[in-house]
């Protein structure tokens, strides 16, 4: 079975995702985050605004429907996993739903999906990202051949209070980037600072830029840029997930080029965007990284401290199968 087509069992059906379930799979994904008794990634409007691009170029989805209810909502598309192509997988249930009778509905045509992008593509891996908080949907992963990766996705939270002094060294200034039109020159920055992707991650894709420059309220303080007398040589960008007083904000990525870094630039990077949004009425900046990336040490002294809730478990699975081994003979 394939993405495209549909299973039925009872009343419920698996089917492919169209624009207009944007509102039903918000609904959906923020049920999910109120169980796990955790803020989402991005609010209910922004879940909405995300269907608009073409953030499933190359993949496809599913909805899970019982009568006019998505009680399930699946994603694969192409992606990276630490410097190498990868598919990625998503899974939401909602609860009641995780039933290995009901999850294979949706699953299991997910899964044939991602294994026929692998397969086109010659791709070895696919990978999900699940909270720590998730002790549910691990288990389905499990049952579907996943296991969990060792490198996990520190989260990490500042309240800004208190945010250090951290000014630019002499001969280094900032700005905004002036988007769209350097759009492709700063996701080639980071694309250039995101030197160890095994350590560090992946930079952020062009469709993440877009939807966050596209956001009610975009300030171009969200996109910065340091520079010197030669050009850009560091970056950072700010995603704000809860607007007004007291919302939320991610430090979605900061970084120097490997020949300016340890001078400072990173610290005050950081420092600025945290005192934007301090005087924009933020009430905490969130921020992620790998297990693996050294810079969690620069966030420790700059104020962050470890945020369980914003911690993510990986899990992958091999795309390509091994025959069985013959039994041995005694």
């Amino acid at each position: 079975m394939t993405a495209g087509e549909t299973a039925v069992a009872g009343d419920l059906k698996a089917r492919p995702l169209r624009q207009d379930d944007a509102r039903g799979v918000a609904l959906l994904v923020a049920g999910y985050f109120a169980e796990l008794g955790v803020s989402g990634g991005m609010s209910f409007e922004q879940t909405r605004q995300l269907f608009a691009t073409p953030w499933l170029e190359g993949g496809s989805g599913l909805v899970l429907e019982h009568g006019t209810d998505i009680v399930g909502y699946g994603f694969v598309r192409p992606s990276q996993w630490k410097g190498s192509d990868s598919v990625q997988f998503g899974l939401t249930l909602k609860r009641g739903y995780r039933d290995r009778e009901v999850y294979q509905l949706l699953a299991a045509p997910l899964l044939s999906a991602a294994l026929a992008i692998a397969n086109e593509r010659r791709i070895e891996n696919i990978n999900i990202h699940l909270r720590k908080a998730d002790t549910f949907h691990p288990p389905i992963l499990f049952g579907l051949g996943f296991h969990e990766h060792p490198v996990s996705m520190l989260g990490f939270s500042h309240d800004l209070r208190n945010i250090p002094n951290r000014p630019l060294p002499p001969g280094f200034t900032f700005r905004t980037a002036k988007l769209p039109g350097e759009s492709p020159a700063w996701l080639g920055l980071m694309t250039s600072i995101f030197d160890d992707r095994g350590r560090q991650g992946e930079p952020i894709n062009e469709a993440y830029l877009s939807l966050i420059a596209a956001k009610p309220g975009f300030d171009p303080e969200q996109v910065l840029v340091v520079e010197d007398q030669n050009g850009p040589v560091g970056g950072g960008i700010i995603d704000v997930a809860t607007a007004g007083p007291g919302g939320i904000a991610h430090i979605m990525q900061i970084g120097v080029l490997p020949a300016c870094r340890r001078r400072g630039i990173g610290s005050a990077l950081v420092g600025r965007e945290l005192n934007w949004l301090k005087d924009h009425g933020a009430g905490s900046a969130l921020a992620g990284m790998f297990s693996s990336n050294l810079a969690a040490t620069l966030f420790w002294r700059l104020g962050f401290r470890p945020d369980p809730s914003r911690t993510f478990r990986f899990f992958l699975r091999d795309t390509v199968r091994t025959a069985p081994k013959p039994p041995r003979r005694h």
